[in-house]
């Protein structure tokens, strides 16, 4: 189900009273039923919208960001990757005394190229769905050569302190559906109801998310407006939207 809505035609209500319907019908157990969002306090608002419905003792619907749902399912399975179960999740802060400390190891003056800029770099490929291995067969100047270089060694140091950043939560779950077919369809098989919110501002893991997730089921109810993106700057894909109906065949498209 697509669901084509504008600012302000009311997609919060219905997406709530979706939610509601599958929780107070019986559709689905809570822990099968998922929501996933892009901020933190949309999400904690809609879970509230719907507990205020069914009522606390039916609500427990997964109801988070896409980073949150990922970082509650590696807690569970990073040890696959070679990770412990309390990894830790590198901030800003973090990130940036990582990045100059591989600048050092790899001999390349901060003063000549700003630590933000491969930081700025190493964001935009995972947010493109780049590993270091893609990021290096891609690219194309002296500068991507620089970029490529510091995303390996800043991927490895991650790795020996045990630590992922921000970006690395999505990547590294598609890692692991990738690497064992088992764990990717038994957390399908776990998702009865999926519903994604401001579905054209997915980017391409985002989007690789999705459909793994929906494998099994396929039962998707998204929500966007073709007409707007909000994140452009985290390589939003406007094709995600425009080709749902390619994607999931006998979508039915409401428009609010």
């Amino acid at each position: 189900l697509l669901i084509v809505a504008g600012a302000g035609s009311g997609k919060t209500r219905v997406i709530v009273h979706r939610l509601a319907h599958i929780l107070a019908r019986g559709l689905a157990p809570p822990h099968q039923v998922v929501a996933v969002t892009f901020t933190n306090k949309a999400a904690g608002e809609m879970k509230e919208r719907v507990e205020r419905l069914v009522g606390a003792d039916r609500g427990g619907a997964q109801v988070s960001t896409f980073h949150s749902w990922c970082l509650r399912y590696l807690r569970r399975h990073a040890d696959r990757l070679g990770y412990t179960s309390g990894f830790l999740v590198y901030d800003e802060a973090d990130q940036a005394a990582l990045v100059k400390e591989c600048l050092a190891g790899l001999s390349i003056d901060d003063k000549t190229y700003s630590p933000r800029l491969f930081r700025n770099r190493i964001s935009s490929a995972k947010n493109q769905g780049l590993d270091p291995d893609a990021f290096e067969r891609a690219k194309e100047s002296l500068q991507d050569d620089l970029v490529s270089r510091v995303y390996a060694l800043y991927q490895r140091r991650l790795k020996e302190c045990d630590a992922m950043d921000f970006d690395d939560l999505i990547g590294k779950v598609l890692e692991l559906f990738a690497a064992r077919a088992d764990l990717a369809r038994a957390a399908a098989e776990q998702v009865r109801y999926l519903r994604v919110d401001e579905y054209q501002a997915t980017n391409r893991p985002q989007y690789r998310l999705i459909r793994h997730l929906a494998a099994v089921h396929g039962n998707v109810c998204a929500v966007g407006d073709p007409d707007q993106s909000i994140y452009r700057f985290r390589f939003a894909d406007i094709n995600n939207i425009l080709s749902f109906e390619q994607d999931f065949p006998g979508t039915r498209i409401i428009k609010l």
